[in-house]
């Protein structure tokens, strides 16, 4: 039931709801922020349509290989994915390579093909 408020006791009613009213504000913004912050995945597939420059397939595994792009690997399906965030960060920094870093990459990627050929195969990790 609710009590008899005076005329007297009406402005500090009025602050208590407004105060009530914040409160409840404040909670719903907080869940709001954590539900927003809640990371989103991408495949390879929605990756390759997310990406501005719209890679391959292959490309997108060349980078995992090579370890240029950060990405997980589902524990239980094994299936690669991409934490969107992640990749916008990574989208941001990217820059051009100097004459040396591709040599390095170049140099990488013989001994990525060179190790694969001596293992037997051309396995994707997919």
């Amino acid at each position: 039931m609710l009590d008899t408020i005076t005329f007297d006791e009406l402005p500090k009613a009025i602050a208590s709801i407004l105060d009530g009213i914040a409160e409840i504000k404040f909670i719903c913004n907080a869940i709001r922020d954590k539900d927003s912050q809640k990371d989103e995945y991408l495949t390879v597939e929605e990756l390759c349509a997310y990406h501005p420059a719209h890679p391959s397939h292959q490309t997108v595994r060349r980078w995992k290989r090579l370890g240029y792009i950060p990405y997980y690997k589902d524990e239980v399906t094994r299936r690669v994915k991409f934490k969107k965030s992640e990749i916008d960060e990574w989208i941001a920094s990217s820059r051009h390579m100097s004459l040396q870093e591709q040599n390095e990459l170049h140099d990488a990627q013989i001994l990525a093909k060179r190790k694969q050929m001596t293992i037997g195969g051309f396995d994707d990790d997919e």
